[in-house]
């Protein structure tokens, strides 16, 4: 544990001061033993489903960004495909706090500024030199800075102890997606596609080996906190609800993504007002990877790889290490998971 201080310590000084602090240290590993619980304990409870898995030729995932406790069993699905990347860029969602704080902005992306990003083992670099890319090739109306909008946002710190986990040495790229309808995501996506294609070219760099991608999303929401309960809220209800995210997931977010295939996953989501948090990042991220995968003269691939739920999974059991819930679980209140897998074919 000592050597594990002296070289975050280290590592902070060698990065830089400006580090993005925690925003949530009770849901999300902050401490090296308290990830290590989590991956071990889950890896294990998972055993049977992993081993049938493919860990290899991933570009990108989907993945949850609820509690590690909570989520924990999804994550190891989802994470180590994308993790050996140089760098990880994550798509994130803005929640309803960012949202407050900058008086609900639209069609825009959000980066930061930051140096790194704190997590367990250290500092996060992040990939500073991608990112002043981004932002001198995008169209200016396209974005915004904003380190109090990322400080304010989970969706992102979620993903840093897992992917630290099995990577110490990643850089991040964290991208916020706030409101926009289906015809401006396409239009912003594909021009930031466009720029990573570029920066890729420029640098030599392979998706999957030297960058790769994370969106971030919770799928539904359920219950009477967050007004909806279309189907009740007993054994029944959830069964629907579950069935109904496993469908989304299979249907529109699986095998050969199109552009046509998003527009009818977002189509059902917004017109249907199902609880997705990650409703703009999901589609965006995807379409960012579309027209990526058609610019390498590919198609985008998506494999379904795990999906639960925080009522039936419940809390690993993971005791006195000092992580917990943000919220409660039970048929009144539940959120869904998925970790899907992207590769280009």
């Amino acid at each position: 544990m000592r050597k594990i201080v002296i070289f975050a310590f280290l590592l902070s000084f060698l990065i830089g001061g400006n580090i993005r602090g925690i925003r949530d240290n009770v849901g999300f590993c902050t401490k090296p033993y308290q990830i290590e619980e989590i991956v071990k304990i889950s890896t294990k409870m998972e055993s049977n489903t992993l081993k049938n898995e493919p860990i290899s030729g991933f570009i990108a995932v989907i993945s949850p960004h609820d509690d590690h406790i909570l989520a924990g069993r999804v994550y190891v699905h989802a994470i180590p495909k994308i993790a050996q990347a140089k760098t990880v860029v994550i798509f994130a969602v803005t929640h309803h706090a960012p949202r407050v704080e900058l008086n609900n902005p639209r069609n825009l992306l959000i980066f930061d500024d930051f140096d790194s990003w704190k997590a367990p083992y250290g500092p996060v670099p992040v990939d500073k030199e991608l990112r002043t890319y981004i932002k001198n090739h995008l169209k200016r109306k396209d974005f915004i800075v904003s380190n109090k909008a990322q400080s304010l946002e989970h969706s992102a710190e979620a993903m840093l102890a897992f992917l630290q986990y099995y990577n110490r040495k990643a850089k991040i790229l964290t991208i916020m997606v706030t409101e926009m309808d289906f015809w401006k995501m396409k239009e912003i996506s594909e021009r930031l596609a466009h720029v990573f294609n570029s920066y890729f070219k420029e640098k030599n760099m392979k998706p999957g080996k030297d960058i790769s991608f994370i969106i971030s999303t919770d799928t539904t929401h359920y219950g009477p906190d967050f007004n909806y309960a279309p189907f009740g809220v007993d054994e029944r209800a959830h069964n629907l609800a579950t069935a109904q995210d496993v469908e989304l997931g299979e249907k529109f977010l699986s095998g050969q993504i199109s552009i046509e295939k998003v527009r009818s996953f977002a189509d059902r989501l917004w017109g249907e007002g199902i609880t997705w948090c990650g409703r703009f990042s999901v589609p965006f991220g995807l379409m960012t990877l579309i027209h990526l995968a058609k610019m390498e003269g590919k198609h985008l691939q998506g494999l379904a790889l795990r999906y639960g739920d925080s009522y039936s999974f419940g809390v690993l059991p993971v005791f006195k290490k000092g992580i917990g819930t943000t919220a409660p679980f039970s048929l009144k209140h539940w959120v869904g998971y998925w970790a899907i897998g992207y590769r280009m074919r």
